[in-house]
């Protein structure tokens, strides 16, 4: 009966010890929406180049993808957000220690190829023609997702740029209806003809191969010699908490990612981070994407030793 218990116990040992190699293999990664598109050639890529590791996305507005982690305490590998700052406020120092720049975007206006607009809107008249009764307009929901909150920064610019009086607070009472958590779920009303315009990233708009207004560096939020304009207008948004409120004022725009605390598997998100900065940054710049030359953010509490031996160029 002994040698039958031992027997078992080993069996069940093994079992054990295979399942857990195997959960080993698997990375997590939390991402904003607005990176859907270049992180499934990124995975695709690893997996076929590390074909032990598996890689699970799963994207969401960043505030969402943050709240994932701090708030429902889901484990995370690698957490990629489209506002670096949300990492520094949010998770460090209690859920995450360091966080590198990566990548940048700025926002424009889309609208469908061939639109009846494509030859009445520019970037002069769009804010006097989005205020008007027959168009219709989606955005992201600040709370949610950086690129909501940026469009209300958006706005306020505008409003001092072009000198047109209550302008944001016009625009956001206009057409709520059509604001979705993150930015990539006002694509399909866009596509099925619900509304005339979205506000979003370039990169979003270049991968759906939608037509666009570029916007002026002035409004645009991509230049970082411009933050002190850029900084002119302040949002509060929801932080971590429920009845808790950040202040996110302009600046340019500059993604971030790192690994959380509660990830189950640091040494294959340390070897994807890897493969993000370096093959990645093609991939994102391929998908109309600007990247940067990677640093860590001035947030950051520790240097990560595998960060430190990392060699990008």
């Amino acid at each position: 009966m002994k040698n039958i218990e031992r027997l078992f116990f080993s069996v069940f040992l093994v079992f054990l010890i295979i399942s857990c190699e195997k959960d080993s293999n698997v990375i997590k990664v939390f991402h904003a929406g607005s990176l859907s598109v270049p992180f499934k050639e990124i995975v695709k890529e690893f997996e076929d180049k590390y074909p032990g590791h598996t890689v699970q996305l799963e994207s969401a507005g960043s505030l969402s993808c943050i709240r994932k982690i701090t708030e429902l305490k889901k484990n995370c590998d690698v957490l990629a957000v489209a506002d670096f700052t949300l990492i520094d406020e949010l998770m460090i120092p209690d859920y995450a220690t360091f966080n590198i720049l990566f990548a940048s975007n700025e926002l424009a206006i889309g609208y469908l190829p061939g639109s009846v607009w494509e030859k009445k809107v520019n970037e002069f008249n769009w804010p006097y023609i989005l205020l008007s009764d027959s168009v219709r307009f989606g955005r992201s929901d600040p709370n949610h997702d950086p690129s909501g909150y940026r469009t209300v920064i958006l706005a306020g610019l505008t409003q001092k740029l072009f000198g047109i009086p209550e302008f944001q607070e016009k625009f956001l009472a206009k057409n709520r209806k059509y604001v979705r958590p993150k930015g990539t779920e006002i694509i399909p009303l866009l596509t099925e003809r619900e509304i005339d315009f979205i506000f979003h990233y370039s990169s979003v708009l270049v991968q759906h191969k939608l037509a666009m207004i570029r916007l002026p560096d002035s409004l645009n939020l991509s230049t970082p010699e411009l933050n002190g304009w850029y900084s002119t207008v302040c949002v509060n948004v929801d932080g971590n908490k429920v009845g808790e409120k950040i202040k996110k004022c302009g600046e340019s725009m500059i993604y971030g990612i790192c690994i959380p605390e509660n990830s189950l598997n640091k040494k294959a998100a340390e070897k994807f981070i890897e493969f993000v900065l370096k093959r990645g940054s093609e991939i994102l710049k391929n998908n109309g994407q600007p990247v940067l030359q990677p640093e860590l953010s001035e947030g950051s509490i520790i240097n990560p030793e595998w960060y430190k031996q990392l060699k990008l160029n």
